[in-house]
């Protein structure tokens, strides 16, 4: 019995490969990937670009099934920057599990475990990444986070191969929307977006600006809404995604 396990896993994640070369939304690779992972015993799940150190995170987000509350507090306080995690990730060529990989680092600085406590208490108290390259050398990762990750090494060669399809898919995905798609959004509000990408607050951007807050705000929640998205980091993501930002 226990070898059936292992084996229902391998049929699972290869049918998802197969499955995933034909997937033709972000919203379905997400379920797709959230029913593969839950096997695993995973909930949370992040494609993100890595941004260079002292880059925000925010515009470089692909797919995201995150915690929203933690996506929301990790990027307003720009925790890519203090994260443990992402410390590892840069260089990293093979996949991961947090906490070796934070085992063995030679020292973690009070700043860095607090963004680990801080995921913990919401539930994401371990993870593993997959580190992709593509040809130009941009580095991108498949994060995905659980209460406990308990992987075999079939397992993880598994959930590599898995990581780099979703990748390679997304950005295809990504490249294949027709610029006819891409919103129409206005100097200021092009403007607005590309300062919240920068790291800005309403109020900075209205000082930038010259304009009040209210109005700044009045030009992000516009330009949000024009492209569809649930919050600033999805609108900054979306902007970069059609050129609107850079």
């Amino acid at each position: 019995m226990q070898n059936s396990v292992p084996a229902d896993r391998m049929k699972t994640a290869l049918d998802f490969i197969e499955g995933i070369k034909h997937e033709s939304s972000m919203e379905r690779t997400l379920k797709s990937l959230r029913d593969l992972g839950s096997q695993y015993g995973f909930d949370s799940f992040l494609l993100t670009g890595v941004p260079n150190p002292g880059r925000r995170m925010d515009g470089y987000i692909m797919l995201s099934g995150w915690n929203q509350t933690w996506l929301e507090h990790y990027l307003k306080n720009d925790y890519v920057q203090v994260d443990p995690v992402a410390r590892r990730l840069r260089g990293a060529a093979e996949p991961f599990v947090w906490s070796e990989a934070i085992a063995a680092m030679k020292e973690i600085r009070p700043e860095e475990q607090r963004v680990m406590d801080e995921a913990a208490e919401l539930g994401m108290r371990d993870g593993f990444c997959v580190p992709v390259y593509d040809l130009d050398g941009r580095q991108s990762v498949l994060s995905m986070a659980a209460h406990k990750v308990d992987l075999d090494e079939a397992d993880r060669g598994m959930l590599h191969l898995v990581g780099i399809y979703v990748q390679n898919r997304v950005r295809e995905l990504i490249t294949l929307q027709p610029a006819a798609d891409a919103p129409r959004l206005s100097r200021r509000e092009r403007e607005c977006l590309q300062w919240i990408a920068e790291g800005k607050t309403s109020w900075e951007i209205s000082g930038i600006l010259s304009i009040s807050e209210s109005t700044a705000e009045w030009y992000i929640t516009c330009a949000t809404r024009k492209l569809g998205a649930s919050n600033r980091a999805q609108a900054v993501a979306i902007g970069m995604r059609h050129g609107l930002i850079h």
